[in-house]
């Protein structure tokens, strides 16, 4: 992995493990009062992240994959000019990505009776979470094509297939943090860049296939996914009322009430309480737009409750 020159060796380091304790100590092997050998292992932080870094990093990750989509296409269409400047880009932002990662001291300390070990190791995160700066789906689409498809051929040797209509259901994927794997990411993009350079085009797309389907974790909260649907649907039917589309704004709020019935199956039942009452106020409100007055005061009237339950629906989020 190319990195800035420090005192200490380069190793990549996932978010779980910097997420420890910064001062770990277990016995290997107990005796009957004191441990014949010891480990202590200390992190600590050398270079940290402003939220405006945070926020270029994070950019520049979703950037990545929109080269990589690109070159594919570009594979698609025999173009391999295009494939390589593509692919050249998206190096090109690796390495100022993994030139700007929060990096990590680790001490590792062991001993046993007179004789101790202590190495020094400086180390960076794997995964960068990906803003895309356009329209999600530029970014979405093609990594969730490409992970329907490699569990399409799972399945097809005898693996495990998810459900199709899971992975074409983009609001799923657009409601979770998306993490690209930048170790992958280099790795990936310099194979591709080798078999093009040798015209092995298939193993070039091969390449950037497995960088999208591999590449890049979803992470989500399950129980709160459908609250997160539930309150697009309210601001949505919001924008509609204010619009006169009254006909569009019935089905949105019927959707939400759908998502918020489905959000009350998974939540507590003191909470559940609440969820059913607030589902009735908007059936009621879906079946008043449905026979009532259309008017410019009345579908004001009606937008600010819905602006109200939304306010209510975003309050339940942990």
């Amino acid at each position: 992995m190319s990195v800035a020159t420090v005192p200490f060796k380069m190793k990549p380091l996932c978010g779980a493990v910097i997420a420890l304790a910064l001062l770990v100590t277990f016995p290997a092997q107990a005796a009957e009062d004191k441990a014949r050998i010891t480990a202590e292992t200390d992190i600590q932080p050398v270079v940290t992240l402003t939220d405006q870094e945070s926020q270029a990093i994070s950019l520049a990750a979703g950037r990545i994959l929109l080269h990589t989509d690109n070159a594919r296409m570009a594979i698609a269409a025999k173009d391999k000019k295009t494939a390589m400047e593509e692919i050249k880009q998206g190096l090109t932002l690796v390495k100022l990505v993994e030139r700007s990662l929060p990096k990590y001291k680790v001490t590792t300390k062991i001993t046993t009776g007179d004789m101790t070990y202590r190495d020094e190791d400086e180390v960076s995160k794997r995964f960068v979470t990906v803003f895309n700066e356009q329209f999600i789906d530029d970014v979405i689409a093609p990594v969730v094509q490409a992970k329907a498809k490699s569990r399409t051929l799972k399945g097809r040797h005898g693996h495990k297939s998810a459900k199709s209509h899971f992975f074409e259901d983009y609001s799923v994927w657009r409601q979770a943090a998306m993490k690209l794997n930048i170790v992958m990411a280099d790795n990936a993009l310099n194979l591709a860049k080798d078999e093009l350079e040798k015209g092995n085009l298939d193993n070039a797309d091969l390449a950037l296939a497995l960088l999208q389907a591999e590449g890049v974790v979803f992470e989500f909260d399950e129980v709160e996914l459908p609250l997160i649907e539930a309150a697009d649907d309210l601001k949505l039917a919001q924008l509609e009322l204010s619009e006169g589309k009254t006909d569009q704004a019935q089905a949105t709020l019927k959707r939400a009430s759908d998502n918020l019935k489905k959000y009350e199956r998974i939540t507590g039942e003191t909470r559940a309480k609440d969820v059913r009452e607030l589902q009735k106020e908007i059936d009621k409100l879906s079946k008043s737009l449905a026979k009532g007055d259309h008017s410019e005061n009345a579908l004001d009237k009606a937008g600010k409750k819905i602006a109200s339950y939304w306010e209510r629906v975003v309050k339940w989020f942990k």
